[in-house]
């Protein structure tokens, strides 16, 4: 009896521990009301315009082959330093005996294949070796041969001598620097989904993502140009620009451009005058176009020279920048568009080194004195995915994430809280322009002067709006595409009512537009006059009750060629195209007997 009333007592004991103790437990467990995230994300919410998206869309794979294994598989056998005030090619130890050439370029000269010098020396198996080549900014060419004349080391080097080292760093800036981030072709959406690391990063940051961004012209060089001049590309074939790189040298800053290719975005008849900017990367991407390049891609869009990347090799002359900008207020613009362009799933492979590049300008104190804009020109502009109805939105949602020091909100509280506020505004390209403009004289950000300003862009008529709007400055919620100067092929504040293919209005309307494009390659003679084969897709644009407006979004499809074109076409006395026609599936070889980016898109070669 007493065992058994012992062994009861200690069941019991067993019973109230149990669950008095791992009661805290049950309770963290229990089924609780969950909340859900919204299924939607907002980009736009004004008065005149509300767009949203989808948070989660569905997984989408396009890749011919895994961009995993896009390596570049040549050897990196040198590196380049400045050492003692010289330039130094530091060579690793080589798999064999090498007898090397080098070539010796100014870095300011534009004409490829004018050296000022060249040299010899020798690489003997596994030895570690240093070449002192001269000193300065320079561009060098280096060619490793066997005895045999095989090449086993082809490459280009730049050297960025380090600043003065008496100077110091800049302590507490007057000026803010700026950078600007730049990744062709990834819309604000895409970079929701492929870039998990360098969203985590942000978070740690002083930062706006701008989900109203839009672009308002069809490619990189027309959505560049109103940032960097504050002109449309037409306008700048009449009129000189006010770059941004002259206006801020001008300020006092040193001014800095690099691209991860040879075919320089600014590069063309109406492009930036590059020789005013202090330090140019083109140069250097000229010579390993000409030299060194080669594809590790099945269609030949991703560069490398030897064991680097043409990314790579851009992320490098940042790092060269870096001593410089710790120095002295910076403008700089880069930009990377190899393998974005042409591959949906190559974003996810540039996630990690974009979090290491912000990692090291923030151990570097540059973001403490920068205004970084990572930024984009629009979505994927071709292939499957840009077929899809979220595709072709995005193609208009391109990324604006602004990266600024903390001070800068302690110090103009009501310019940066405008700023902030603007995260769902309609802005453009030619909002960042006047808004960099402002960098330039920070006193206009005082609180007083923001007050004055602001009354005065809200009391201004609708119809007499600035196109561009500083982002300091609250953006009126009643600004619409067109005051915007956003083309209607681009606005998507519009709401899209799909009208049947075969109806004889959308007929009409697309013929027209082929029409308009054999006008524009008539004149060329090498292309052939094309024909509509088929209408893929047609919208009613929606403009409002009180407007008298029609337009009609269009996809067709011609032929020879399978060309797919969209435009958007004005219902009146007389049919009229609103906006460019983008071409919104691969060409590849069609148009080999053109060179014109403008046209090239449109011709099928005869």
């Amino acid at each position: 009896m007493f065992l058994r009333m012992r062994a009861l007592m200690l069941l019991t004991g067993v019973f109230c521990m149990l669950y008095f103790g791992l009661q805290p437990l049950t309770e963290l467990y229990e089924a609780k009301t969950l909340v859900v995230a919204p299924e939607e994300i907002v980009f736009i919410n004004t008065s005149e315009c509300h767009v949203t998206g989808p948070r989660r869309p569905a997984p989408f794979f396009t890749a011919i082959e895994p961009v995993y294994k896009l390596r570049c598989r040549l050897p990196q056998l040198m590196i380049a330093i400045s050492k003692g005030g010289s330039n130094v090619l530091v060579a690793k130890g080589s798999p064999e005996d090498l007898q090397c050439r080098y070539w010796l370029r100014t870095a300011e000269d534009f004409q490829p294949g004018k050296y000022v010098a060249d040299g010899l020396f020798d690489l003997k198996h596994g030895a570690r070796k240093e070449v002192t080549v001269g000193m300065g900014k320079q561009i060098v060419r280096v060619k490793c041969s066997t005895k045999m004349n095989e090449t086993k080391y082809h490459d280009v080097h730049y050297f960025l001598p380090p600043p003065d080292p008496h100077s110091k760093p800049m302590s507490s800036p007057d000026k803010l620097s700026v950078m600007v981030l730049g990744i062709d072709s990834v819309s604000h959406m895409h970079f929701m989904r492929y870039f998990p690391l360098v969203k985590g990063f942000l978070e740690g940051l002083p930062h706006t993502k701008f989900f109203g961004y839009s672009r308002v012209g069809l490619d990189a060089y027309a959505n560049i140009v109103p940032f960097l001049s504050g002109l449309s590309s037409i306008e700048l074939q009449q009129n000189e620009g006010a770059w941004l790189f002259q206006g801020f040298s001008a300020g006092g800053y040193s001014t800095a451009y690099g691209e991860d290719s040879a075919n320089a975005i600014l590069a063309g008849k109406y492009g930036i005058p590059r020789q005013l900017t202090d330090f140019d990367l083109i140069p250097v991407m000229a010579e390993m176009d000409t030299h060194t390049r080669y594809s590790i891609d099945l269609k030949e869009m991703i560069h490398c020279t030897a064991g680097r990347s043409f990314k790579d090799v851009l992320w490098d002359y940042i790092g060269k920048l870096v001593p410089h900008m710790q120095r002295s207020p910076f403008f700089s613009f880069f930009w990377q568009s190899q393998g974005v362009e042409e591959y949906y799933e190559y974003a996810s492979h540039l996630d990690l080194s974009y979090m290491m590049l912000l990692k090291s300008l923030l151990d570097a104190d540059i973001l403490n004195h920068t205004l970084l804009l990572l930024i984009s020109d629009h979505g994927l502009r071709a292939g499957n995915y840009r077929m899809s109805f979220q595709g072709m939105r995005e193609e208009s949602q391109p990324l604006l994430v602004a990266i600024y020091p903390e001070w800068l909100k302690e110090k103009y509280p009501l310019a940066m809280d405008n700023f902030e506020q603007n995260a769902h505004s309609l802005i453009t390209p030619y909002d960042l322009h006047v808004t960099l403009r402002d960098v330039l004289s920070l006193d206009q950000l005082q609180d007083g002067h923001i007050e004055v300003r602001n009354s005065s862009l809200w009391s201004c008529p609708p119809k007499k709006m600035p196109r561009g709007v500083s982002l300091f400055l609250r953006v009126p919620g009643h600004r619409t595409c067109d005051r915007a100067h956003i083309p209607s092929l681009f606005c998507f504040c519009r709401e899209l009512t799909e009208v049947p293919t075969d109806d004889g209005l959308v007929l009409r309307c697309s013929r027209f537009l082929v029409e308009s494009i054999n006008k524009l390659i008539k004149p060329l003679g090498q292309c052939r006059q094309l024909k509509l084969k088929m209408v893929l897709l047609a919208h009613f644009l929606d403009f409002g009750e009180d407007s008298f407006v029609y337009e009609l979004r269009l996809r067709v499809r011609t032929d020879p060629g399978g060309g797919e074109f969209e435009a958007t076409v004005r219902l009146s006395d007389v049919l009229l195209l609103t906006s460019p026609i983008s071409r919104v599936n691969h060409y590849l070889g069609q148009s080999h007997c053109l060179s014109d980016p403008d046209f090239k898109i449109f011709c099928f070669c005869v």
